[in-house]
């Protein structure tokens, strides 16, 4: 009788641990972001997974490269699954505008919370429906779950899913059934892990409000770009009608010197001579000092304006097409710089190509000169001379915005260079 009163006791406490709760074992899996519990039996897959890994064909995958891409594609950054297969847990991570909008889900109003809930679960139709809400257990943030069950293209579909967003990130844990309907275990299981999930930081919601400055900033940013893309427009011609007055008045008075001197004759005395030979060297070195020296004022305003205009896009949270417009201008003005030199060159060598020789000799009078060598002999009054430049051993005498004849210091058969520096400032006005 004892002995039978024993054996019942023990069956007394065996149907007591079986009527005891369940616990299952987990294993705390750390992601970027956060950390969570991932119940024991569980394989986990990655991008960071091996293609050779053994556990791709214990889950029935034969193609794991595929699947990675798919991983990719999915903003996928773990996949849990149960030894026996049937059950898939994939975590997703994606940065949206609208994620980066809400930023953190937790600190949004009820109502603010429930607008995010008909966003993310819009879609319904007569074939599948959508069933959205709350979780309602204990978890660090709020997670929306969406379920959509019925029929997509013909075929039974069930999923489920849990949400969240976090510092601009959307974070969501699916389950897909396909066409068996997800078992109650397998969404406490899912339910488990939510509630395990803790962030390893909540940052505050960034200020987006407008300030004074912002404004400013965009308001002179928009300007300057403004400024950037019209000014050719509107300085070229501009350049181009000032130049064609100053070409007219110029014609003007050749016309009027020419009526009273003739065209090929110049009285008085040779006041100097001198012989210059317009080499490739002599015409690259003109053609540098004209680039870089010369103009080196709207240089500097140009270079200041590409790293102003850099400054501003970049420091700012401007949009990407901002961005990608103010380099374009910076790398396109630059490069215009670059070439400017050969660009003057290849002008240059073409004006002295026409005459039939590289050497072009000059005699100066008291009221005009006389060029020959590079060109067919022809006189000219001093009121030519636009400008007056010295460099290294040459002196520029600018006839033409980009053009001038380059007198040699060293080729002077007539006359001393010093003086002749003191004649021609007189002659034109330009001191140099």
């Amino acid at each position: 009788m004892k002995k039978r009163r024993r054996i019942a006791a023990l069956l007394l406490a065996a149907l007591a641990l079986a009527a005891l709760p369940f616990c299952v074992q987990a294993k705390t899996w750390e992601a970027e972001d956060f950390t969570a519990q991932v119940p024991e039996g569980f394989y986990q897959f990655s991008l960071e997974t091996a293609l050779d890994d053994p556990a791709w064909a214990l889950i029935g995958v034969g193609d794991p490269a595929s699947k990675l891409k798919e991983y990719n594609d999915m903003n996928a950054i773990a996949n849990f699954v149960s030894e026996d297969g049937s059950l898939s847990i994939l975590v997703m991570k994606k940065e949206s505008d609208y994620s980066k909008q809400v930023f953190n889900l937790a600190e949004l109003s009820e109502e603010d919370r429930r607008k995010v809930l008909e966003n993310l679960s819009q879609g319904g139709s007569a074939n599948f429906t959508v069933t959205s809400g709350y979780y309602e257990g204990e978890a660090q943030v709020p997670f929306f779950r969406i379920q959509v069950d019925g029929e997509v293209e013909g075929t039974t579909q069930h999923e489920l899913l849990y949400g969240t967003i976090v510092n601009g990130y959307s974070f969501t844990f699916d389950v897909y059934g396909g066409e068996k309907e997800i078992p109650q275990e397998h969404v406490e299981l899912l339910e488990e892990m939510i509630g395990s999930v803790r962030f390893r930081e909540i940052l505050p919601v960034p200020d987006t409000s407008l300030t004074t400055m912002d404004v400013v900033r965009f308001v002179g940013l928009l300007v300057l770009l403004v400024v950037a893309i019209a000014a050719p427009f509107v300085a070229i011609p501009l350049r181009n009608r000032a130049e064609k007055r100053r070409k007219a008045r110029l014609a003007h008075q050749l016309e009027e010197y020419r009526r009273l001197h003739g065209t090929d004759t110049v009285e008085g005395e040779m006041k100097f001579s001198n012989a210059t030979d317009c080499t490739q060297e002599a015409v690259k070195t003109f053609s540098f000092y004209h680039a870089y020296v010369k103009n080196l004022p709207s240089l500097l305003f140009g270079g200041l304006s590409s790293i102003v205009i850099l400054v501003l896009v970049f420091g700012m949270d401007t949009e990407i097409w901002m961005k990608l417009l103010a380099v374009g201008l910076v790398v396109y003005y630059g490069y215009k710089v670059a070439i400017t030199p050969t660009n003057i060159q290849k002008v240059q060598r073409r004006v002295y190509a026409r005459g039939p020789s590289s050497t072009a000799v000059y005699a100066f009078y008291e009221d005009a000169f006389r060029v020959s060598g590079v060109q067919s002999a022809s006189v000219y009054p001093y009121l030519q001379i636009t400008d007056v430049r010295k460099h290294d051993h040459y002196l520029y005498l600018y006839y033409g915005p980009d053009n001038a004849y380059l007198v040699d210091r060293f080729g002077f058969r007539l006359g001393e260079y010093e003086d002749f520096v003191k004649f021609i400032s007189e002659k034109t006005g330009k001191k140099r």
